[in-house]
């Protein structure tokens, strides 16, 4: 069901200020959270390689076997 705009060229003046302020705080909204995101993924890598060096020195090699299993394991489910 659309909305019936008004006919007086003011208020969809005041109608399209009111969208662009609102499109111009969800862009600021859209750049702090592509930036979060951005910092968490390298994060997760940095959490990757750090368990991937703590493995190796618990386990040895036979542990990176294992880990690499697992993680295509993960991709096939």
């Amino acid at each position: 069901m659309e909305t019936p705009f008004p006919d007086d060229i003011a208020q969809l003046k005041g109608l399209l200020r009111e969208q662009m302020a609102a499109n111009k705080i969800l862009a600021g909204n859209n750049l702090l959270l592509s930036q979060r995101v951005a910092s968490y993924a390298s994060e997760i890598s940095r959490l990757k390689a750090l368990v991937v060096k703590l493995q190796r020195m618990q386990f040895g090699q036979s542990s990176e076997k294992i880990w690499q299993k697992a993680e295509r394991q993960a991709l096939f489910q």
